[in-house]
């Protein structure tokens, strides 16, 4: 299992977590729970691309991994 976390100046979060062919996200504003999704993949490969991708996004977008 992979765990990143992320946040966004002083307001919001994002956290990824890869376990085998599954990507769950979680997100929201800071001091909540936040909302989750979840993504299932057919290979872990797939899994990993998808997860480097969204994280690059998100950095790509002022995100820092804490």
């Amino acid at each position: 299992m992979s765990k990143r976390y992320f946040e966004f100046g002083t307001q919001k979060f994002w956290e990824i977590t890869q376990e085998d062919k599954q990507v769950s996200v979680r997100f929201g504003k800071l001091g909540v729970q936040g909302q989750t999704t979840v993504k299932d993949f057919e290979s872990t490969d797939e899994a990993n691309k998808h997860a480097e991708k969204v994280v690059s996004e998100k950095t790509k977008k002022g995100y820092e991994e804490k």
